[in-house]
């Protein structure tokens, strides 16, 4: 999730560990370790492109990051609040909630998680909710701002407290319910299509938990396809992607293009350009997928053939967001 709603979700955690004993000094705390995964990408200009892939969410996300940190953590924060006479052990625990919760909420996410790094590279991801979200964040956060105003004993304080990590969970929980939802409505559709497909997945669509995307693998391609909970019916139309495979067929061994693979899950097509090969991460789409095919990705890399060794650069896509294009969104989210 985005920076905002960790530190959110930080603070909040850090709240209700030690609110009561400390004041806001626990909400402070709790909304740095809430950050502190996320400094893994202050280690990317020290690598290439494919091992950035693998470091932003891996060892910093995982479990075994979070117990061994958190105890650090606590004594360090002991040790600079001596006078609130809170033990180390009081500090650990909040370290620690506030850490392990910044990668299981990312884990709700489809950009893929590491928990189980160094261990394995398995990416957790539930593909429940968009990374920015306004309706889990903007709630919690109001609710987070009035917990802090009110006095630390206070019943006021502990009501608020417990509502915005209730509501936000609940938000959370809706999400999981409405993808269960979701799958069974474009699974439906597949086989009244007759797509025979090897896997898929469904994700929302920026901002919004109403916009779905669903992607089917088949032997040949893919399927994409959208669907509002708003829309007056089920059918979905499916717009067919080329899997084109075969110009990376004699570099799929290197280091490069295996982490792309791994990366992406193999949810993938090549496109050429400027006379350049492009690997794109389909599981991202393409940035206003839902009103017509292209080729714009959200997660494009150029493939570069240097002396023999093959490297990648992520490309950004040539798109500008306009007042058209998000009343187009809108109207889509909508059913229209």
């Amino acid at each position: 999730m985005d920076s905002l709603t960790q530190i959110t979700l930080g603070a909040a955690v850090g709240e209700a560990v030690l609110g009561k004993r400390v004041g806001n000094k626990a909400a402070f705390w709790g909304a740095v370790c809430g950050t502190i995964p996320d400094l893994d990408v202050m280690l990317n200009p020290l690598f290439s492109e494919a091992t950035q892939l693998a470091i932003h969410r891996g060892f910093s996300h995982s479990i075994l990051f979070s117990i061994i940190a958190a105890p650090v953590l606590g004594l360090l924060f002991s040790k600079l609040h001596r006078k609130d006479n809170v033990s180390w052990k009081s500090w650990s625990l909040l370290a620690f909630l506030s850490l392990f919760t910044h990668p299981i909420l990312d884990s709700f996410t489809n950009y893929g998680t590491q928990l189980f790094n160094p261990f394995s590279d398995y990416q957790v991801a539930f593909n429940t909710i968009f990374v920015i979200d306004p309706l889990y964040t903007l709630p919690f956060l109001v609710l987070l701002i009035i917990t802090l105003f009110q006095k630390r004993n206070s019943k006021n304080r502990k009501i608020f407290r417990y509502l915005g990590l209730g509501i936000s969970s609940l938000y959370l929980a809706f999400t999981v319910i409405n993808k269960l939802y979701i799958n069974s409505v474009f699974e439906n559709q597949a086989e009244l299509q007759g797509i025979k497909f090897e896997k898929y997945m469904t994700a929302p669509t920026p901002f919004n938990n109403i916009l779905w995307r669903g992607l089917f693998k088949t032997k040949d391609g893919y399927y994409e396809g959208f669907y509002s909970l708003f829309d007056q019916t089920d059918e979905i139309k499916f717009n067919f992607i080329q899997i084109n495979d075969e110009p990376i067929k004699e570099i799929e061994h290197t280091y490069a293009i295996q982490k792309l693979l791994w990366f992406s899950g193999k949810y993938f097509t090549i496109t050429e350009r400027e006379n350049s090969y492009f690997f794109n991460d389909l599981r991202f789409g393409s940035l206003n997928g839902w009103v017509e095919s292209s080729e714009d990705y959200v997660f494009s890399f150029r493939i570069i053939n240097d002396n023999g060794e093959i490297k990648i650069n992520r490309e950004f896509p040539n798109f500008e967001i306009d007042g058209e294009i998000l009343s187009i969104f809108w109207d889509r989210i909508k059913g229209i």
